[in-house]
């Protein structure tokens, strides 16, 4: 759902998208993972709680085409 410069900007974007997306959050979780790309930290949020890749290609296709990121992954 996004990379954020702190876990603060990351959490708060998920409330924005959770008032935004109500029907479509419901049932995900929240994960924040942090990651280093070329010697600097930032913070993945990312949606949890999904059957299976299908299920979260569908939840991202109806946040894209209200103008919202997303990126189906499947976490190994």
């Amino acid at each position: 759902l996004g990379a954020f410069d702190s876990v603060d900007l990351a959490g708060g974007e998920w409330v924005d998208l959770a008032d935004r997306f109500a029907e479509f959050m419901e049932g995900r979780e929240r994960l924040i993972q942090v990651a280093t790309s070329g010697g600097r930290d930032f913070f993945r949020l990312r949606a949890t709680g999904f059957a299976d890749l299908d299920d979260a290609r569908r939840f991202c296709s109806a946040l894209v085409a209200e103008d919202a990121p997303c990126i189906p992954v499947v976490v190994r």
